[in-house]
């Protein structure tokens, strides 16, 4: 079942994903220790702004201009290794990426840097994309569905809650006990897939 799945987030300087810049991009391959994090320089100050970071953004993850000056790569950079990271544990078929209101946003925002910064055709075409947050409306009918919400559901306790790398350590096992529990609602192992179909039905 974790053959080429990922689980992916990103913090940005605000809440759209077609305008807001990257601050930091953490990956990670389900079932290994294995991870790729980074701090992201946007590529210029927002317009009429001297921060790099928002002061709510600031707040809300702790990320700072200072650390951006000091410990960031240019988003061209993030987005090729990234992109390495997931190609050099990869097997052959389709690239599951796993993300919690990714239809939204995540999934947005990855699509949108790599079509900016020309990541192959090729590559591109073997992502497939997993949301948590529409699985767990699938079969789960009560209560709130924010990461944070549903972590507390399953007893998964995130120390990082708002910075990518927490958030996909939190996440990866939140995918796991969502897939749990769904499989055994319906006493049958479910292929990444078939979760996806799962997800899209009607």
């Amino acid at each position: 079942m974790m053959d080429n799945l990922f689980v992916l987030d990103f913090e940005t300087t605000g809440l759209n994903p077609y305008l807001n810049d990257v601050i930091e991009i953490a990956v990670k391959k389900i079932g290994t220790n294995n991870y790729y994090q980074t701090l992201v320089k946007p590529d210029e100050l927002p317009p009429g702004l001297v921060k790099y970071v928002p002061p709510f953004i600031t707040k809300l993850t702790g990320i700072n201009d200072q650390m951006i000056i000091e410990n960031s790569i240019n988003p061209d950079n993030a987005i090729t290794k990234t992109v390495e990271y997931i190609n050099e544990r990869s097997t052959r078929g389709p690239i599951y990426i796993i993300s919690h209101n990714g239809t939204t946003f995540d999934f947005l925002i990855l699509k949108r840097l790599m079509k900016k910064y020309d990541i192959s055709e090729r590559f591109i075409k073997r992502l497939k994309y997993v949301d948590t947050l529409l699985f767990s409306k699938r079969f789960i009918k009560e209560g709130r569905f924010r990461q944070k919400d549903l972590c507390k559901r399953y007893n998964i306790v995130n120390d990082s809650e708002h910075r990518a790398m927490g958030d996909i350590i939190a996440l990866e096992k939140l995918y796991l006990s969502l897939h749990a529990e769904y499989s055994s609602i319906n006493d049958k192992e479910y292929t990444t897939n078939e979760i996806i179909k799962e997800i899209y039905i009607n």
